[in-house]
């Protein structure tokens, strides 16, 4: 895909390499463009996903995912299948982005740490983990405690175990 390619109506997918970097964990991918290239579905619009990554360029990041070959540019003899990623919970997307907003407004500086095992939870353990970490992160802050236990009930929903 071309640069011009990821105006904000765009619509990106993953290529095949794409989704098998995902499923094998490719290491060489920052976390910033392993979340975006998740986040890739081929139903979301390059608008949208500068919306579910304010803090990034997403266009510059599609840029460089096209580089690698992760992306679809229309010329692929397979379709890209979606990556096996079943291991978290359903609407993890939902909830991470929650709670890395909620920990961006509540956290301060102790936010990067909590947004970043979120950003790597790959597994139900670790999506736990990353829940627990940020919950007690806002229980343990002064701008977040009183919001907290509200906070975990609206993630548990998301996760659909509400």
């Amino acid at each position: 895909m071309s640069q011009e390619s990821f105006e904000p109506g765009a619509i990106p997918r993953k290529s095949h390499a794409g989704a098998q970097a995902l499923l094998v964990r490719d290491g060489s991918l920052s976390p910033a463009l392993r979340r975006l290239l998740l986040l890739t579905d081929g139903r979301r619009t390059v608008f949208t996903l500068s919306q579910l990554l304010p803090d990034h360029d997403v266009a510059a990041l599609l840029a460089r995912l096209s580089e690698l070959g992760m992306l679809d540019d229309g010329r692929s003899e397979r379709p890209a299948k979606a990556p096996v990623i079943d291991e978290l919970p359903d609407g993890w997307e939902t909830a991470s982005e929650f709670m890395m907003s909620r920990a961006r407004e509540s956290l301060g500086v102790a936010a990067a740490d909590v947004i970043d095992r979120i950003e790597h939870a790959d597994s139900p353990d670790a999506a736990r983990e990353a829940m627990s970490q940020w919950y007690r992160a806002l229980r343990g802050s002064r701008n977040g405690r009183d919001h907290a236990d509200e906070d975990r009930v609206k993630v548990v929903a998301m996760l659909g175990r509400g």
